[in-house]
């Protein structure tokens, strides 16, 4: 892999590394809406997934400089309320998860951050080549008493990742760059990589029905606007649309229907990014701020069998992906303004606002005011800006040890310094910021990767993590 691809610098939010990456690009036609049908599961539960990872490396990579595409603009106050119901009640009865429980985890053990990897000597200078997997292996870097190894890779860049109920790792993935057109792959036991699905623009979120085979994915309706959300039915194929309505798109690659999660109540939870950066007007001479959407950055709560959308919690401005711990608690990842404020993991609570665009208080002198009476909910952990937070998952497995359970692990993509790693998060003892340390440190898990993008836990316990850049991903594994 020539040293010039490692050399491309990644912008702040824009950053999609597709344009100037080498890869072998298949071309995509988009998601066409395709009749509804009846599904069932086709294969048995199975046990619930578990959990995520870590690291820093140089500040050399991708560069494209997105423009901002707004199709649609936001309501000044958002809604917390019912905005669509297409079927007042369900028509298949919701299947919920069993809650997961630390039994049987090994005792408890108090490990060291992860060290920094080496970032020069490698293949190709800053890092390993492409294919140099024992030169990965040696320069990632996890905590003492933890072991990595290669999973597999998959043919583009992946977006986000999930294990179905056939112990299989599925993943969206981008197969070109230029047009953002993409499919969902599942990777064989040999590590190669399926294309699963039919055609998609932009598929970022998955997330299988609890005890079935049905997935869901969210993507755009075209490059530059529209998003919507679909179910692939058991065993792959054309995707069926559920919601083709949803708002999108700030620019090319940021800011649309983002992460999936199925909660405990047995609905679908979805992350959909704001229509602009600030909630600036498309005609300053005429309004002093955007119209917001009433489903723009949000987190909503979907009838998965009907499609009955509701606001879940207001005032995120890129919610990316959302996770759920045992005890029923979701927690989301969001992402700040282009001019770096806002970076940022939250416990979203239901009708809470989280304070996007009024974030004159975080140091947006072009933000709106807050308005009276709006209640603004705290963040969780805020992270230095431009490290660009993107996968999140809850541990609740049990092949880490025991103290690990319910640990949040969240993979800061971008190439900064407290970047790139996957870093983690006791939700139970988060550090509150202060004047001398306004983004207290997260522990970094793993390290020496280029783009960590998500993080996800193996049916057998283990944390997987999967790398934008190459496709690779990679296990990590408690040494009992």
């Amino acid at each position: 892999m020539p040293k010039p691809f490692l050399r491309l610098i990644i912008r702040r939010r824009g950053a999609a590394l597709c344009a100037g990456i080498a890869l072998a690009a298949l071309a995509g036609t988009g998601c066409q809406p395709q009749p509804a049908q009846t599904f069932r599961a086709t294969v048995p539960p199975t046990a619930l997934a578990e959990a995520p990872v870590y690291s820093p490396t140089p500040t050399r990579t991708p560069t494209l400089t997105p423009t901002a595409t707004l199709t649609e603009t936001p309501t000044r106050t958002p809604t917390l309320t019912p905005t669509r119901t297409p079927s007042p009640t369900p028509t298949v009865p919701l299947l919920t998860p069993t809650p997961p429980r630390p039994d049987g985890a090994p005792a408890a053990y108090r490990h060291l951050p992860a060290e920094l990897a080496p970032t020069a000597g490698w293949s190709c200078d800053d890092f390993p080549c492409a294919d140099d997997v024992e030169g990965f292996l040696r320069r990632i870097r996890v905590p003492i008493g933890y072991t990595l190894t290669h999973v597999g890779r998959f043919p583009g860049q992946p977006m986000q990742i999930a294990y179905g109920p056939d112990g299989r790792l599925y993943a969206t993935v981008i197969e070109n760059g230029a047009t953002r057109a993409g499919a969902v792959y599942a990777l064989d036991t040999d590590g190669r990589a399926r294309r699963y699905s039919g055609d998609f623009v932009s598929p970022v979120g998955l997330a299988f029905q609890p005890g079935t085979d049905v997935l869901y994915v969210s993507a755009r309706l075209t490059m530059t606007s529209g998003g919507g959300l679909w179910r692939v039915p058991p065993g792959g194929g054309a995707p069926e649309t559920v919601l083709a309505d949803l708002p999108c798109c700030f620019s090319l690659i940021d800011n649309q229907p983002n992460g999936l999660t199925f909660g405990p109540d047995g609905y679908l939870y979805l992350g959909v990014g704001a229509l602009s950066d600030r909630a600036e007007p498309p005609n300053p001479q005429a309004a002093s701020m955007a119209n917001l959407h009433p489903l723009e950055a949000a987190v909503l709560r979907v009838q998965p069998h009907t499609g009955e959308v509701s606001v879940y919690a207001a005032g995120l401005r890129n919610p990316y992906d959302l996770a759920f711990d045992a005890a029923g608690q979701l927690y989301a990842t969001d992402q700040g303004l282009v001019s770096g404020i806002g970076d940022r993991l939250l416990a979203v609570e239901a009708g809470a606002h989280y304070g996007w665009p009024f974030w004159r208080e975080r140091g947006c002198a072009e933000c709106p005011l807050r308005p009276g009476g709006l209640a603004v909910a705290p963040d969780l952990l805020r992270f230095p800006p431009y490290t660009i937070p993107r996968g999140l998952t809850v541990y609740t497995g049990t092949q880490f040890p025991v103290n690990l359970f319910g640990s949040l692990f969240v993979a800061l993509w971008n190439g900064v310094d407290g970047g790139q790693r996957v870093v983690r998060v006791d939700p139970a003892s988060v550090p509150q910021p202060d004047e001398n340390q306004p983004y207290p440190p997260a522990e970094p898990f793993i390290t020496g990767l280029i783009r960590p993008i998500d993080v996800t836990v193996a049916p057998d316990g283990a944390l997987v993590v999967a790398d934008y850049i190459y496709g690779h991903v990679w296990r990590v594994r408690y040494r009992q």
